[in-house]
């Protein structure tokens, strides 16, 4: 568990980034460990990398990503993002780094991945609730993911998310009641679970693009 501002910004962004770009490439010091893709793709890569036809969902996202860029707020074009896969294309970088990470910091593995190959974006909306794309376990609906916004000096943006449970003991609003942490009792006011994962995202043009996907690895 961790208070809302365990550290500042600007230093979760450039200790990620630094991390991974020191090891990056195949003569980086994990190499051995990293996945190696296939020289001719599958059918499904194939069918990863042939956009679907836009839904009726992606043109009004394409649209809120487009209002949320001209008033540069970061959170609506996430929400954007998180709905549609079309934005996601739209607002990914050619090439996207991706690694895995243990507890300490400690690279395990990182490579480079084409946007269009890229498949695995962690976060969806449903509703006003933020959930994993793929569940840890089959079948619960009711996990939901806690996510905190941080921006660097830089305007770089990290998304930290985690899975989590709500309590379902709400004060009368619509809200989920409390985060259950570990032990099965609800996390104090201000405070979040270690997170699973982090989303980077840097400033392109007049908007931002997704760069970095990375994961902590949990035993």
């Amino acid at each position: 568990m961790r208070p809302k501002t365990v550290a500042k910004p600007e230093t979760l962004c450039a200790m990620v980034l630094a991390t991974l770009a020191a090891c990056d490439g195949t003569s980086g010091a994990y190499a051995h460990n990293m996945p190696q893709q296939a020289a001719n793709p599958t059918e499904n890569q194939m069918a990863a990398i042939t956009p679907s036809p836009l839904t009726r969902t992606d043109h009004n996202a394409l649209e809120m990503a487009k209002h949320a860029c001209e008033s540069r707020d970061f959170r609506a074009l996430f929400t954007a993002i998180a709905v549609s896969p079309a934005v996601r294309r739209k607002y990914s970088a050619a090439s996207i780094t991706i690694g895995v990470l243990d507890s300490r910091g400690k690279i395990l593995w990182t490579r480079q991945v084409a946007a269009t190959a890229y498949n695995d974006f962690p976060v969806t909306q449903i509703d006003f609730y933020y959930k994993p794309t793929k569940h840890l376990k089959a079948g619960d609906e009711d996990e939901y993911l806690d996510i905190q916004f941080n921006q660097s000096q830089s305007g770089d943006f990290s998304v930290d998310w985690a899975r989590v449970h709500y309590d379902g003991q709400s004060d009368g609003g619509d809200d989920l009641g409390n985060i259950v942490g570990p032990d099965g009792k609800p996390l104090p006011p201000g405070m979040h679970p270690f997170a699973d994962g982090q989303l980077l995202f840097r400033p392109v043009g007049d908007c931002w693009k997704l760069r970095e996907d990375i994961r902590w690895w949990r035993q």
